[in-house]
């Protein structure tokens, strides 16, 4: 009695990935990643369907990650604002590692197509309309929110270069001043 090989959807998930940081969306195809993983255009096929699906799998990927990672770091803090002063601590704390740049990098890619720009866009408008911005705390929070997530971009878009220390300083100062 045979076996039957079990693709590992993971695998194929980083391959993908892979081929997105260093080809773009418009390098990524079925074919493509069949070849670097070895199996048949079926068995990519019959794992996610088609490109778009492939697309979707890697932010949910790092979507699931960001997550583990945001849980992870606010510590079984449930009050109002925790999940957002948590995105922000994520950002400064990590913005200058290797695997947040490549995530980061990959995120920016993945905004070519629509559904994960309209995904994003729609967590952004969700985040800012959950701050009470008649009071002193929720009016210093936006600020950081969005101060946190000019300076994200702004890095990972190369428009602006600081050194480790000078991230680690200016994220300090935003935790100092508005948090």
């Amino acid at each position: 009695m045979s076996k039957k090989n079990k693709i590992d959807k993971n695998h194929l998930i980083s391959i993908i990935e892979d081929i997105i940081l260093s080809e773009g969306i418009s390098g990524l195809s079925i074919r493509k990643v069949a070849a670097k993983a070895n199996i048949s255009i079926g068995g990519v096929q019959y794992v996610f369907g088609n490109k778009e699906a492939m697309i979707q799998a890697v932010f949910e990927k790092n979507d699931e990650d960001y997550n583990k990672e945001i849980k992870n770091l606010s510590k079984g803090d449930d009050s109002k604002y925790s999940e957002l002063k948590t995105h922000i601590e994520y950002i400064s704390k990590y913005n200058s590692t290797k695997e947040l740049h490549k995530i980061s990098k990959v995120i920016t890619i993945l905004l070519q197509d629509k559904s994960v720009f309209e995904g994003l866009h729609e967590w952004h408008s969700s985040a800012l309309k959950s701050i009470d911005t008649n009071t002193e705390e929720g009016k210093k929070l936006r600020l950081a929110f969005l101060f946190s997530e000019a300076m994200f971009t702004a890095m990972n878009l190369n428009h602006i270069k600081l050194s480790e220390k000078e991230q680690k300083e200016v994220f300090e100062d935003l935790k100092t001043f508005l948090l």
